[in-house]
């Protein structure tokens, strides 16, 4: 399998759990090809976080990871669920890599070809939305992989 690794740095707002595209408003067999736009992501998401109120959020590296490692198994073993392919949770994904937290939320997104549609999608999803701009989360983890995106937001504080 041949992984092409690409960073970039896109800008704009979030994206919901389907295949094209956000809701309503809120106030193994495949090449994977990855892209790792954290930075980019971060600077959006600040960005609708401080539209909301809310304080900024840190890239983390054991969060990416688990993102990461989700997108991959997503993709590899064409799914499209919270859920991992060997039953493990967000929560599970991100303790395995040693991230003990107190709040933890995953975004997932299938289908969007731009960070920005993605992240305006999520913005316009009320679910997806509140956990990127939940009070208590202080960092962050995301990644691509083809088509799919996963973002994990999460805190060791409550």
């Amino acid at each position: 399998m041949k992984k092409l690794i690409i960073s970039a740095a896109l800008g704009a707002a979030l994206m919901a759990c389907s295949s094209t595209g956000g809701g309503g408003t809120a106030s193994g067999a495949a090449q994977v090809v990855q892209t790792s736009t954290a930075g980019g992501a971060n600077a959006q998401l600040n960005a609708i976080r401080a539209q909301a109120g809310q304080g900024g959020v840190t890239r983390n590296a054991a969060l990416e990871a688990a993102a990461r490692a989700h997108a991959n198994d997503m993709v590899q073993r064409d799914f499209f669920s919270h859920t991992g392919s060997n039953g493990s949770t967000v929560g599970k994904r991100v303790r395995a890599l040693g991230y003990r937290y107190c709040i933890v939320a995953e975004n997932i997104s299938k289908g969007q070809r731009t960070q920005t549609a993605v992240m305006q999608g999520w913005a316009n999803s009320s679910g997806h939305y509140r956990n990127m701009v939940n009070r208590k989360a202080s960092e962050f983890g995301f990644a691509n992989v083809g088509d799919v995106w996963v973002m994990v937001l999460a805190s060791r504080s409550c």
